[in-house]
């Protein structure tokens, strides 16, 4: 047995686990029983500490595989689980990948069940589209796109979708259109499938049709690809267009790092073409202003609550306030009490962007007394608390 063990200061030795037993077999007072998808290959998962891993078994050419391309992919930032582990010479030709399990993400089956809050189909067709453009853009190419090989992950109203399963999936420097165009082919019909085996089971609302849902999936997926690669014009006296062009793209949480502008046929415009997209641009901000790490919708959120903030601070002492101070300001007077507030037992239950956007919404106001503030959430902590409860016992 050999275990190939990446980054062995911050991740458990796995040694401990009887490796020359077939997963599928396992007796093991490490396995726990956790929300999965429908998988191809025996998946079962283990608790070191707090922190839960998938484990992962199939046939050892496809596990190196895998192996080695999640964790390229995991130093690019993209939006897979992360590779912790690759367990081979178990003695047959098979081996065993593990991943960290995403904390707080769930399949999409469970999506529909827990979400009650979420208009689920519209921001799934959102999470599902935007999911795909990340790893086009990245020039990865999944080969294998369903709802069963994601997961999902809340980002305040939205969802955040993460490659689960990448066996199938190709790496290049840059995908061409007609890997794109049979990925997209691919994944329509994989989430039409997915979707009606939820509706043969009931657990689709009322009057929803799979084949309906799913193309719309392959729309999202154009618009936003047009957005982030797409040319347009603009009129170099009046650049309106242009400026809301990168904002659309900051709103879908891109920012453009390199464009191409060239001269248009026609007298006084110009041709914009972005040329190197980059991901993450409210979550990189917020990580710059705050250090906080966040979803880019979580971070999105935050940054507006921040600017409020800012306002109202200017408006009360009369002078303009520099955004850095602001939200330094902002830290040491809402973020940081509301999270000193959370119960040691549950901090690691809680998830802190997300807890503090729920303490806002219901206080309802950014700059407000920190007394009043803390009776919020110690209100919202309780109740998050149990509702996770809830769930759990089911």
């Amino acid at each position: 047995m050999r275990i190939r063990l990446f980054d062995p200061a911050a991740n458990p030795r796995f040694d401990d686990l009887p490796w020359s037993i077939p997963l599928a077999r396992w007796d093991h007072p490490r396995l726990v029983d956790l929300p999965a998808g429908l998988h191809r290959n025996v998946v079962r998962f283990v608790e070191y500490d707090g922190q839960f891993y998938a484990l992962k078994e199939l046939p050892l050419r496809l596990a190196r595989r895998e192996f080695r391309l999640l964790r390229t992919m995991n130093e690019g930032g993209l939006p897979v689980v992360a590779a912790v582990a690759l367990v081979d010479r178990r003695g047959d030709d098979s081996a065993v990948l593990i991943t960290r399990f995403l904390h707080d993400a769930v399949p999409f089956r469970h999506v529909f069940r827990e979400r009650t809050d979420l208009d689920v189909v519209e921001v799934l067709i959102e999470s599902m589209a935007t999911l795909l453009a990340r790893l086009h853009t990245a020039g990865f190419y999944w080969g294998d796109c369903s709802l069963s090989n994601a997961l999902f992950r809340r980002d305040d109203a939205h969802l955040t979708g993460y490659a689960l399963d990448t066996e199938t999936g190709e790496l290049h420097e840059q995908i061409s259109d007609g890997q794109r165009s049979a990925d997209l082919d691919g994944a329509i019909v994989n989430i039409a499938g997915g979707l009606a085996d939820l509706a043969a089971a009931g657990e689709l609302p009322d009057g929803l049709d799979p084949f309906e849902v799913a193309p719309r999936v392959g729309e999202a997926y154009t618009a936003i690809w047009n957005e982030l690669h797409g040319e347009s014009t603009y009129d170099a006296a009046a650049p309106a267009d242009l400026t809301r062009r990168l904002a659309r793209l900051h709103d879908l949480g891109f920012g453009v790092r390199e464009a191409v502008i060239t001269q248009s046929d026609e007298p006084g415009l110009f041709v914009f073409r972005p040329a190197e997209i980059t991901d993450g641009h409210h979550r990189s901000e917020l990580h710059r202003l705050t250090g906080i790490l966040a979803r880019e919708n979580q971070a999105r959120r935050l940054l507006e609550h921040i600017e409020r903030h800012r306002a109202a601070t200017e408006d009360r002492l009369g002078r303009i306030v520099p955004l850095e101070l602001a939200a330094h300001q902002w830290l040491s007077e809402v973020f940081d009490p509301v999270i000193a507030s959370v119960p040691p037992g549950a901090v690691s239950i809680l998830e802190r962007p997300q807890l503090l956007l729920d303490v806002l919404e219901v206080h309802g106001e950014a700059a407000a007394p920190t007394d009043d503030l803390l009776r919020t959430a110690d209100r919202v902590i309780a109740d998050v608390i149990a509702r996770r409860r809830t769930v759990e016992a089911r």
